[in-house]
């Protein structure tokens, strides 16, 4: 049987399921327009009429209220520490508060009509959208209008902002973006039938979420202004926020419903919705939300944690250069990143820490929930041989950990089961001729192409599983991406060679041997793909047996010093075997039009050969003999350093006709 790596299902848990699920309790308020939660995850601040509440998120008790509008509040943003609040009003202005003071700072004075949107741009600047159809930035400090716009015809009704972009809909269907550097329009579009109520950045600043009256969301592309995802809905659309996972948006409309991204599937829509929902709030963790209804006089905090929603808090730092720390409680006995495991599941437990908060953590590419302590859970199907786990952590700053390990699967006897009737023998094949730079070579596409021929008329080689690069397609940035790409293709029970015959280089100073891709430049190793980047990408092929035969002058230094005779049991004892045709040396591409000396032998052999099977060695003793003789080239065959092999042999065998 053959089994695929990396397309593990995996079974999650998380503390989050613990909770009850639903309606936690209610705050009672007067008729309010607009909610947000703080960074801290402990409070909320909560229209109330002409007035902010403060509330505690784990009783729903009011703290304190804040006083200082005369008209109703419209809309509320708090910025990165959530030590500030700015709550907008429809008497005209904007009052920002010291919320660990409970006092007002600073009331902006400068708009027409009411003040429908306000957002930190950063502790020290605000913007501002108005039904005066204006847009504008504040100097907090000081309270001065810094920059005013007016580009739509009609009302502003969204507003939304990013590190370096503004963007703002209004009641004429256009969006507005703007980068907060200069003041420059980015981009303007005309985004929806109806007029844009609601708009949201992702985390990144990539993305502008936009809601509009007729009930749509649309996905736009910032750089572009390309439609990437769009979703239909009925009702007035009120606002948008995204999660901190960067995965989830809440959209408070007709409904209050949960999407992914950047997909718009629906995650979760709140029931017991019985009116319009005028604004939605997640709370940092993710494990919660509040809402406010139209003619319902309380806001309502919900429990959505059986989403696993990811636990992130934002506090960014450009001075933060420290990754994520992963620590692993099980597997307990991980030796050399290795550890062997008998039973089809294995549990892999954990944390990841980090002083600003983890954006994100991946276990083989795949995202999975933690915890609000940075606790995770995984239980891992495995398959028999050598199953390749990556765990990676992504910080709110964008640094990164990894921590790579192997977990080998064996039955219960200890032994790992092969069965070569069920192998598949992958082969990819690389020759160059026609360099733009380097010296034509006549004889390694020939080569190439003999090679291939042999294996598919004799041995067990299918055309649907070999592969042939040749001239222009081998460029260095081709070369890798397909050698890279056996590391998902090739199982455990699979078999892969790897045939290059092409120009090499050898870099003294490093000591480092190199294949010279078609595109590389004289005198330039960064053209060039190394000998380690080659034995990284086989140390990570998880095959039964890896063979790589290499024609090209100083390929010598893949290997390790030793030899190995047939066995009959050798075949189930993984190897890495490498064959090359010299050590430290230049070698010869041969006459034109025929073989190179090493193909011409490697091929004979092949051909010739009457026996059923033949291992690896056999091969390769009577390619060093033969070219030997006949050049002044000595070729090298032996196990590769440090890529897993374990004394096993690649095992050629006839086909049967």
């Amino acid at each position: 049987m053959r089994y695929l790596l990396f397309s593990f299902a995996f079974i999650l848990t998380s503390n989050h399921m613990l909770a009850q699920t639903g309606l936690v309790y209610n705050v009672k308020i007067k008729p309010g327009n607009a909610i947000k939660t703080l960074p801290d995850n402990k409070h909320t601040a909560i229209t109330s009429g002409k007035d902010i509440l403060l509330v505690d998120n784990s009783t729903g008790q009011v703290i304190v209220s804040f006083e200082g509008h005369s008209g109703n509040v419209t809309d509320l943003d708090t910025n990165e520490d959530g030590s500030l609040l700015v709550s907008s009003s429809m008497d005209n202005t904007l009052i920002v508060w010291d919320v660990n003071a409970r006092t007002k700072l600073v009331t902006l004075i400068g708009h027409e009509k009411s003040v429908t949107h306000g957002k930190f741009i950063s502790s020290s600047k605000i913007a501002s959208a108005s039904n005066d159809n204006s847009m504008k930035v504040w100097d907090v400090e000081t309270g001065k209008i810094i920059n005013s716009y007016v580009d739509h015809s009609k009302k502003l009704k969204s507003l939304a902002v990013s590190t370096t972009s503004i963007a703002t809909g209004g009641s004429d269907n256009k969006i507005t973006i703007r980068n907060v550097e200069d003041g420059e329009v980015r981009n303007q579009f005309v985004a929806a039938d109806a007029a844009i109520s609601a708009l949201a950045f992702d985390g990144k600043g990539e993305k502008l979420i936009a809601g509009s009256d007729d009930g749509t969301v649309k996905v736009w592309e910032i750089a572009n202004g390309k439609l990437l995802k769009e979703r239909s809905g009925k009702g007035k659309i009120n606002n948008i926020q995204i999660a901190n996972d960067n995965l989830h948006i809440l959209v408070a409309g007709s409904s209050c419903t949960i999407y992914s991204l950047p997909n718009l599937d629906i995650r979760k829509e709140i029931d017991q919705v019985s009116s319009m929902v005028l604004d939605a709030s997640f709370t940092p963790d993710g494990a919660n939300l509040f809402f406010l209804e139209e003619f319902v006089s309380s806001a309502r905090y919900w429990n959505i944690s059986e989403l696993n929603i990811a636990h992130v808090v934002r506090l960014t730092n450009d001075a933060d250069k420290t990754a994520p720390q992963i620590y692993l409680s099980s597997p307990a006995k991980i030796i050399d990143n290795r550890v062997v495991h008998y039973e089809d599941l294995l549990k892999i437990q954990g944390s990841v820490i980090d002083d600003y908060g983890v954006q994100n953590l991946k276990v083989n590419g795949i995202v999975t929930p933690i915890a609000q302590n940075g606790s995770f859970v995984i239980n891992l199907p495995l398959s028999i041989g050598d199953n390749f786990v990556t765990i990676e952590a992504n910080d709110v700053n964008n640094n990164t950990s990894v921590k790579k390990f192997i977990v080998s699967k064996k039955n219960m006897d200890g032994e790992i089961a092969y069965d070569a009737t069920e192998a598949k023998n992958y082969l990819l094949v690389i020759g160059i001729n026609e360099y733009s730079h380097w010296p034509r070579l006549f004889n390694a596409v020939k080569d190439a192409n003999d090679v291939v021929n042999t294996l598919l008329s004799l041995y067990n080689f299918e055309y649907n599983e070999v592969k042939l690069i040749t001239n222009e397609q081998a460029t260095r940035s081709n070369i890798y991406k397909t050698l890279r790409s056996y590391v998902n293709l090739v199982g455990p029970q699979d078999n892969f060679m790897i045939y290059y015959s092409g120009h090499g280089y050898f870099d003294g100073v490093l000591n480092e041997g190199y294949w010279v891709p078609v595109d590389a430049r004289l005198n330039n190793n960064g053209d060039y793909l190394s000998n380690s980047d080659i034995s990284k990408i086989i140390a990570s092929i998880n095959s039964q047996h890896t063979f790589l035969v290499a024609d090209a002058c100083f390929s010598g230094s893949l290997f390790n010093e030793q030899t190995r005779g047939y066995a009959e049991n050798v075949e189930k004892y993984k190897s890495r075997w490498g064959l090359a045709s010299g050590r430290l040396e230049t070698v010869s591409d041969g006459q034109a039009g025929n073989n190179s000396p090493f193909t011409q032998n490697f091929v004979k052999y092949l051909k010739e050969n009457k026996k059923e099977k033949v291992a690896v060695s056999e091969l390769v003793q009577f390619v060093k003999i033969q070219v030997s003789e006949v050049s002044d080239q000595t070729p090298i065959g032996n196990p590769l350093k440090g890529v897993g092999d374990e004394g096993g042999e690649f095992i050629f065998y006839k086909k049967k006709y």
